[in-house]
């Protein structure tokens, strides 16, 4: 349990400036009552009514709270809204003040839960990893359409994962396609912890090695028929263009670069041509405002190289591809 949830409900108070009153009277009456009395129903009405009593977006409270709620439950939104007359669980109610303040505070909801969803997955996540967004699903995504389209001729496929962070790519890959061997990176120790939590939860061990490397550095007359990477992207002076809770909360390290957010990509466009194998191919996450520089990057640093740009759902250019073999078209 993370230290904000030890703390005490008279704390809590200070920190909601009396708003918990109300709360802990009535959790303290389950407890001497040695059961839950709160429906669940009330602790989410509680819980909208204290956060658009602060300012926050109701539509967006809302969302966050039913995370928690089937998050915590390990039910799907239909089972909870089908629930929501049950009564709460002790342990949830012990809790439930403290998450509540957690997004007064405008901290992520995926970090109070400590999981976060990804391809069908849950993860666990902390402030020392970014938190998976659905748009790198698209990534992960591509590679297993191309993995299945042409596969490699070896039996196992190599990839690496750079910048690997809580794993969610590269776990994931492992997870959907059984063949591949996978290497996942980190230039963080902190973010190789919580990837190996990851690993061992889904059971992956045996498929995934980690390694701590700045960008390419460990791999030294390594080659891999694939490299992946969400590198960080975001320029340095970027965080007006950031939700605040990404600023406040999400590690440093894993989203800023230099160089107009670019820095990392040029440094990897000079080394891919030493690390990929024959036909290898590479995939970044990008910048949305990144793929027409990106592109001339790559081209730059290896003439003859295949480079495509692909777009997210909104039509913005969030992925590019690198191929080493400009002759053969996937």
């Amino acid at each position: 349990m993370v230290e904000e949830e030890k703390r005490s409900l008279p704390e809590l108070n200070e920190v909601g400036k009396g708003r918990f009153d109300y709360w802990a009277g009535r959790s303290a009456h389950a407890a001497s009552a040695k059961q839950p009395k709160i429906a669940l129903l009330e602790a989410r009405k509680w819980a909208l009514a204290e956060l658009t009593a602060a300012g926050l977006d109701e539509g967006e409270s809302l969302d966050n709270i039913d995370f928690l709620l089937t998050g915590a439950l390990k039910v799907n939104y239909g089972m909870l809204r089908a629930n929501l007359t049950r009564t709460m669980p002790d342990w949830l109610a012990e809790r439930w003040p403290t998450w509540i303040a957690g997004l007064l505070k405008g901290r992520p909801a995926q970090y109070l839960l400590g999981e976060a969803p990804f391809y069908g997955r849950d993860f666990l996540v902390d402030e020392r990893v970014l938190i998976p967004r659905p748009e790198t699903e698209l990534l992960v995504d591509w590679v297993l359409k191309d993995l299945k389209k042409e596969p490699f001729l070896v039996d196992r496929p190599s990839l690496l994962d750079v910048g690997t962070g809580s794993g969610a790519i590269a776990l994931t890959l492992a997870g959907e396609a059984s063949r591949l061997k996978v290497t996942a990176a980190d230039i963080s120790r902190e973010a190789l912890a919580v990837c190996w939590e990851n690993r061992k939860r889904l059971d992956l061990t045996e498929q995934v090695d980690l390694v701590e490397s700045d960008l390419l550095a460990a791999f030294a007359n390594q080659r891999f028929d694939i490299i992946v990477s969400n590198p960080p992207y975001i320029r340095r002076d970027g965080q007006a263009e950031m939700d605040e809770s990404v600023v406040a909360y999400e590690p440093d390290l894993a989203l800023y670069a230099d160089h107009e957010g670019l820095a990392l990509y040029e440094r990897m466009a000079l080394q891919l041509e030493d690390h990929l194998n024959e036909n290898g191919r590479a995939y970044f996450e990008i910048g949305y405002d990144q793929g027409p520089a990106l592109v001339k990057v790559f081209e730059d640093a290896l003439p003859g190289a295949q480079v495509d740009l692909k777009q997210d759902l909104s039509g913005l250019d969030r992925m590019i591809r690198v191929k080493l073999n400009a002759n053969e078209t996937l």
